[in-house]
């Protein structure tokens, strides 16, 4: 691939991924009832804004669900995905295009999650040591709480120790390694 190929697929794939992350972000603060008047996410709101709102009128919620978020969000996925099969030259079928696109937003939002409850362990015990909570951390640990309460629940109690971050690691790293095993099942099955 020569250098300005390179140079495209380097900017797609950056300014489509980072808006992916704040809208993803933007889903997940809504879903865990963050407080929108944090810095965080006024910052997600302002910048998803633009697409989302009109987004809004055509793509109604579901079940209190953000859908026109989950929606922009898939259509986000597919443009880079069929993007990045441009600039390098690949053949995609419609289909294939379709069922990468999920499966890769599904292995992401385990990733983000993942990411998420790690940064929330680290930046809990960074709170602890300097005394003072980040601003930063109230949103983490309200997104943080959507896998850690169910896996909570599973544990019996240990006496002031958390141990629920470990359990959604193992659980979260489980959906991961059954999405990979899965997804050339699929694809053989929709002929990719």
């Amino acid at each position: 691939m020569d250098p300005m190929s390179q140079i495209l697929l380097l900017l797609v794939n950056t300014g489509f991924s980072v808006f992916i992350l704040l809208v993803w972000l933007r889903f997940v603060l809504q879903l865990s009832g963050a407080d929108f008047y944090n810095p965080l996410s006024q910052f997600v709101v302002k910048a998803t804004g633009p697409l989302l709102h009109p987004l809004r009128r055509v793509v109604p919620s579901l079940f209190g669900l953000d859908t026109a978020a989950l929606f922009l969000i898939f259509v986000l996925k597919l443009l880079q995905l069929g993007a990045i099969a441009t600039i390098t030259s690949q053949a995609a079928s419609p289909m294939l295009l379709v069922v990468t696109t999920i499966f890769t937003l599904l292995l992401g939002a385990a990733d983000f999650f993942f990411w998420i409850i790690l940064g929330m362990v680290i930046l809990s015990w960074v709170a602890m040591a300097s005394g003072g909570l980040n601003p930063a951390l109230m949103p983490l640990m309200q997104i943080a709480e959507l896998v850690l309460a169910p896996c909570r629940r599973l544990l019996p109690d240990m006496g002031g120790f958390d141990l629920s971050p470990i359990i959604a690691f193992l659980l979260l790293k489980i959906v991961e390694i059954l999405l990979g095993a899965a997804y050339p099942q699929v694809l053989a099955a929709v002929g990719g």
